[in-house]
């Protein structure tokens, strides 16, 4: 228990989320797919296959990394935490996403693809005092004599693999418009999860080790780590409008009916999406209980709180006023969100996106945060950059950059702060790239001599 904590709270280094600098590229592929479903339909690629992208998020207030020690920009990675002192309730979010082989097409009217992923994410909110107490960071005599009371406090985390099916399709157009919509259908296998949830909890610190006469009413599930521990099913769910620079009525991309070699970009796109609207079932390996704790004094031990199986053994001891609600199984709804989105094409290979993803806690699931962002796009065949700036949970504002190398390695960050840290404090950092590689449609053109990395972008050849 306390490691999850940790590694929620106090291992601020590594964050990417949303690929908000190259998800809506022209040139990203299936790897598009996942914020908006009909971003591959109308791809300049015919063929795109991903091997492998990692993609890392963690975001917190209360642990930071002071200026002046962690910046890998300057050679500095000291890694020693101090607490934010602010008073305000504490958060922390992980996600991190692994992206197995993939492949998917473009072709026509459609778009079509298979993928694999596994997904890890976690979420705790707590009083600062709350948390700092949990993660020890100051000595445990500080503690000593301290009662908390009418606090309330979550802690979850669940890690699944997902293998998806992905099918578009271009359902109307008009002279010089699309419309589109697409779906990804996900099976769901639960690896592990942990759903703590902590109501008016009052209980008083007696010495370094013990916590007497606790009052809480508490829900909490936890399944031991296995392959299979659940089974789910979830899907994104995409619509989009495209206003086209030219006219559409015949225009099929990647289909010989048009011409090898014909692509039609758009002026402007609109899309809104549905993402992760599913569940897992646990039966594995799980435990789920509700308690309603109104003992005037049974200590508890905190050496023991230390994985779900012993909170479950030490806050399930006797007492008068101890009540329990039990059973071997839990529902797990998976991270719901909302997103639309805006891409405008300035015709030079520029491109200027907004985006907005909303996290929605329908019942007890953990909620995504809320990322409102803005990016500038240079997109070309064989070489892209982005830079988006966006806005956690509408408080944090990050600087992010993105390249990409043709269309075979990407890599970049939703939070370039953190390589500068020793300008302001690192309460978070971003990181994300992908190994791909893609198949065009070929047009037989003969390619002029390149003689160095900057005629390549100039005349948009490949750089590796």
């Amino acid at each position: 228990m306390k490691k999850i904590i940790l590694l929620i709270f106090l291992s601020s280094q590594l964050q990417g989320q949303d690929d908000l600098g190259y998800s809506f590229s022209k040139y990203a592929g299936i790897n598009g797919i996942y914020i908006n479903p009909t971003n591959f339909l109308n791809s300049k690629i015919f063929v795109d296959v991903n091997l492998i992208g990692v993609d890392l998020f963690l975001h917190n207030n209360l642990a930071y990394l002071p200026k002046q020690t962690f910046a890998p920009a300057f050679s500095m990675f000291n890694t020693q935490l101090s607490l934010n002192s602010s008073e305000v309730s504490k958060r922390g979010f992980l996600d991190l996403k692994i992206t197995g082989p993939s492949i998917g097409a473009s072709y026509g009217n459609f778009s079509f693809g298979i993928y694999a992923r596994g997904r890890t994410v976690a979420e705790l909110k707590a009083s600062k005092d709350l948390a700092s107490f949990l993660l020890r960071k100051q000595t445990k005599d500080n503690f000593t004599g301290v009662r908390f009371e009418n606090e309330n406090a979550h802690l979850k985390t669940a890690t699944w693999a997902e293998f998806g099916l992905h099918a578009g399709y271009m359902y109307k157009r008009h002279h010089h418009s699309f419309r589109n919509i697409a779906l990804n259908f996900k099976y769901l296998i639960g690896i592990t999860q942990t759903n703590i949830q902590l109501k008016d909890l009052d209980l008083y610190v007696a010495d370094t080790n013990k916590l007497e006469n606790i009052d809480v009413k508490s829900k909490y599930t936890y399944s031991n780590p296995a392959w299979n521990a659940g089974k789910g099913f979830s899907i994104d769910l995409g619509w989009s409008y495209a206003k086209m620079i030219d006219a559409v009525s015949n225009y099929y991309p990647n289909n010989k009916k048009a011409g090898w070699c014909t692509h039609i970009d758009y002026k402007y796109k609109i899309g809104f999406s549905l993402i992760d609207l599913g569940c897992i079932n646990y039966k594995k390996n799980t435990v789920s209980k509700e308690i309603d704790y109104t003992t005037g004094a049974v200590n508890l031990d905190t050496t023991n709180l230390n994985s779900p199986e012993n909170f479950d053994s030490e806050i399930s001891k006797g007492g008068n006023g101890l009540n329990v609600t039990s059973k071997n199984k839990y529902l797990s709804l998976m991270p719901l969100a909302v997103s639309a989105q805006y891409d405008y094409n300035f015709e030079n290979y520029f491109y200027l996106n907004s985006s907005a993803i909303i996290g929605i806690r329908l019942l007890n699931q953990i909620k995504r945060p809320d990322i409102l962002a803005f990016s500038l796009r240079y997109d070309r065949k064989y070489f892209g950059t982005a830079i988006p700036l966006s806005l956690y949970n509408w408080t944090y504002p990050q600087l992010g950059l993105a390249f990409r190398f043709g269309t075979n390695f990407i890599i970049g960050t939703d939070r370039i702060g953190f390589l500068f840290g020793k300008f302001r404090n690192t309460y978070g950092a971003n990181v994300y790239f992908n190994l791909k590689f893609a198949i065009f449609t070929s047009c037989n053109k003969k390619i002029k001599k390149i003689k160095s990395i900057m005629d390549c972008i100039k005349r948009d050849r490949p750089i590796l």
